[in-house]
This record gives C-alpha cells, sequence and structure tokens, in this order.
C-alpha cells in the first residue's frame, strides 16, 4: 500500500511541476529559448515573443527581429534547408505581434520539409533584418 501511495505522489508532482508555460517578450531571452545560447556580439536581437508549453512535448511559437550579418543568415538558411516560398501565409500565423512587420520587399523562406507546420523565415531586404516565425505543435 505504501508504495501505491508513493507512486501517486511522485505522479501528481510531475503532472502538476510540468504544466507551466513558458513565455517571453524579451528579445534576449527568447532568441537565448530559440537557440540555448546568448546572441553574438555580431547579432542584435531587436523583438522577440516567446510561448511554450508545459507539456513534455515542448510545443512552442516564436517570433523574433533580429539584425545580423549576411554570414550568420547564409549558415542558418544552408544548415535549416530553408527554400524561397512564394505562397504568403501570414494569415495562418498566431497571435503575430505588432512589430513583426517584413517589408513587400522581403523573401519569405520555409523549411524544404513534407511536414510544414507553417514556420516563416523573412529577409527584409529594405532594413536588413531578419523576421522568424517557428510553430512546432
Amino acid at each position: 500500500m505504501k508504495t501505491i501511495k508513493t507512486f501517486l505522489f511522485v505522479i501528481i508532482i510531475f503532472l502538476f511541476s510540468s504544466c507551466y508555460d513558458k513565455t517571453s517578450t524579451n528579445p534576449n531571452e527568447v532568441y537565448q529559448f530559440w537557440t540555448g545560447v546568448k546572441p553574438s556580439n555580431e547579432m542584435k536581437v531587436i523583438n522577440g515573443k516567446y510561448w511554450e508549453s508545459g507539456h513534455f512535448t515542448k510545443e512552442y511559437i516564436m517570433f523574433l527581429e533580429i539584425e545580423t550579418d549576411k554570414y550568420f543568415w547564409n549558415k542558418f538558411k544552408q544548415e535549416n534547408q530553408l527554400v524561397i516560398d512564394t505562397i504568403k501565409n501570414e494569415n495562418r500565423m498566431s497571435e503575430k505581434p505588432k512589430w513583426f512587420t517584413p517589408s513587400e520587399n522581403s523573401i519569405q523562406y520555409k523549411l524544404n520539409d513534407n511536414f510544414d507546420q507553417g514556420s516563416r523565415y523573412y529577409e527584409d531586404l529594405i532594413n536588413n533584418k531578419i523576421y522568424i516565425y517557428e510553430i512546432q505543435l
């Protein structure tokens, strides 16, 4: 009987301790949640918005606005196998912040993957900024 009580206690503690969402609008904190590291000196993180579920599957939605060098952006595109996306889908973005406004001259990218949840990446050629919208549900 003691084993059952201990087991139930552990399960209850696990369920309640892992049910807190993680949210932030601090740009540097958002970047760190996303990448696991602080932004480099070559990068200026301007705006960010992040939500992560408290569930063990770690669903998240992230918006980020950054200024960075071409090396970072080219490497990011290559490592994530981004391809140009010609279909405008801003309406699919959940709770887009007011500051998330890539110019009309932005190049829109998406993952080169059959499992597209709607993440989009924008290279704003007018303002030399990168806008990132990632969703993982």
